[in-house]
This record gives C-alpha cells, structure tokens and sequence, in this order.
C-alpha cells in the first residue's frame, strides 16, 4: 500500500538584523537560528482533507535531545509543544504563533518530533509520555479530525540548512457517494443521513511511541459528515481490525426502514476508503476502493 506522505521543509534563517543576506548560520556574533517550516503534499500546497491550508491551521513542534527518548526532560531549549501556525502571507509556509524555536547554540545536535491539528497534550502519568486526546463522535469538521505526526528528523543543528519534517495520516477516512437507484427519487434523498454503528470514538495517541490506543468503553454510533451540495458522506475513524461494521442510510421519511450495508473490510491507519452506493428498493448497490490518503477504493456495495 503506497502511502503519500505531508512533508515541513524546515529552511533556517537568522534571528539578528544583518546588511549581508549571505551570512553563514553559525554566526562569529553568536546570535541564535530559528526555524522556518513549509508544508506540502507532493507539488502541491494541501492540507490532509485534500484542501488547501487555511489560517486556522496550526502544528505541534517538539525538539528534542538528540538519540534520547521522547520526554519532557529531554526536551532542548524548552521547545515543548510549540504551536506554528499557517503564514498567509507566504504560500505554504508556517510561523510560530507566540514562541520561536531555536537551535541551541552549542552547535549540538537534535531531534524533532511534530503532530497536526495543535492541541492540548497530557503527560501520561507513569511514562512521561506525551498524548494527544482524539475524539471521533462529531464529524462537522474533517480538517480537525485528521490527525497528522512526524518522527522522521534526527541529529540536527544550527549549521543544517533545511529540514523536511514527513508527516502521516494516523486515523482512516471512509468517503461514501450515494446515488438514487431503483424505485428511488432524487427528492426523497433530501433527508438522508448516514451513519456507520458501534465505532469507538476515542482514543489516545501516544506521540512519544508513536503508537494509538484506543478506548473501547466508547463505542457509539457515529453520523458521517455530509458534503454540502453533494450525496457525499465522510468520516474519519479509528483502525480496526475488525471487518464486521455495518453503515445505515435513513431516508427519514417515515415509510422505509434504513437501507444496511455491511464494509466488510478492517481499517488500517493512513488509508482512505472510498465507495458508491446506490439505494434501491430492493436493496443497496454499492462500489467502491481502498486507497491510500494511502486510498482504498472499495468499489460499488449493496445496502438492503
């Protein structure tokens, strides 16, 4: 499964004022280098719901000791869970909101770790551990849900000119394009809700193992997000191993019982999943593949 990755290319340049453009980063005067992060997916600059950054969008940077763990007393410069958000006056790029990072200045070396959407984090009591809350039960907003994390940069410093922070999709996305079929108007698709039942709804993402655990007491039904002018429903959802997941479409018309399409496919982190299904009286067509965000076209389902 090929997987598409969100990169940062992080270019360094100098905090002091200098007539000389070209001055080296390890500077006679001693002063520090901050960094500057810039975001894209492939040639293009997107966010992970396949639209463009928008201002509301903010990073989570972390730099840390390098080859030590990932905890707050490894931690170099007090650069903890410092927020960068989108520079609209630049394409692409991102700037800190508040709090600037710096290289420290011995020249020594160090690693980042980064995550997306910016949040409050927990420090697990035990291990120190940092962890990010994900919480799936309403789905208005896509972008907020999907969540992004970088642990790829190691053994950096001030005299490295850029860095490319490669982040990844950690939940799974399911898009479902509904189409009237037999027996079935337009019209009467005016109500439709869909939803996908008993999903656990949240979990803790770990960003020091780089690893989600899941909260099982938390299962509930979840409603997909609709797209507006559009039969099209989406959701983002935690892995599951399990292939057994049943999705209602309601017309919501006080006749017809809801149509039941039963996935049948386990959810692996990073892919998207992506299916037509047509309504008909005597059942669902549905279509579809799996790919990768990684998509996964699952092709065209029955729902009955």
């Amino acid at each position: 499964m090929r997987k598409h990755l969100i990169l940062a290319t992080v270019a360094l340049a100098l905090a002091a004022c200098s007539d000389n453009e070209n001055e080296p980063a390890d500077r006679a005067d001693g002063q520090p280098v901050p960094v500057e992060f810039r975001a894209s997916v492939g040639v293009t600059e997107t966010r992970a719901v396949d639209q463009t950054w928008s201002a509301a969008d903010a990073i989570g940077i972390f730099m840390v000791k390098a080859g030590q763990s990932f905890v707050p007393e490894q931690i170099s410069e007090g650069a903890e869970n410092i927020r960068y958000v989108v520079d609209v006056a630049a394409a692409g790029t991102f700037k800190p909101d508040g709090t600037t990072i710096y290289y420290p200045m011995d020249n020594s070396e160090v690693d980042f770790y980064a995550y997306s959407p910016w949040g409050s984090l927990i420090k697990e009591e035990t291990t120190k551990h940092y962890l990010y809350v994900v919480n799936l039960a309403t789905q208005t907003n896509q972008e907020a849900l999907d969540l992004l994390y970088s642990n790829d940069v190691k053994g950096k410093k001030k005299t490295d000119k850029a860095i490319t922070l490669g982040f990844k999709h950690q939940l799974c996305k399911v898009i479902l394009t509904v189409e009237p079929g037999a027996g079935v108007s337009t019209g009467e698709m005016n109500g439709l809700k869909v939803k996908v039942n008993a999903q656990n709804t949240t979990a803790h993402f770990d960003l020091t193992a780089g690893a989600l655990k899941d909260d099982a007491a938390k299962a509930a039904d979840i409603t997909l997000f609709k797209q507006t002018d559009a039969y099209i429903y989406e959701a983002i959802l935690l892995p599951d191993a399990a292939t057994d997941r049943t999705f209602e479409f309601d017309l919501n018309n006080g006749r017809d019982v809801p149509f039941i399409w039963n996935m049948g496919k386990a959810l692996t982190a990073g892919s998207k999943y992506t299916y037509t299904v047509k309504l008909n009286r005597s059942g669902a067509e549905v279509s579809g593949q799996i790919g990768s965000w990684n998509a996964k076209d699952g092709g065209q389902v029955d729902a009955n």
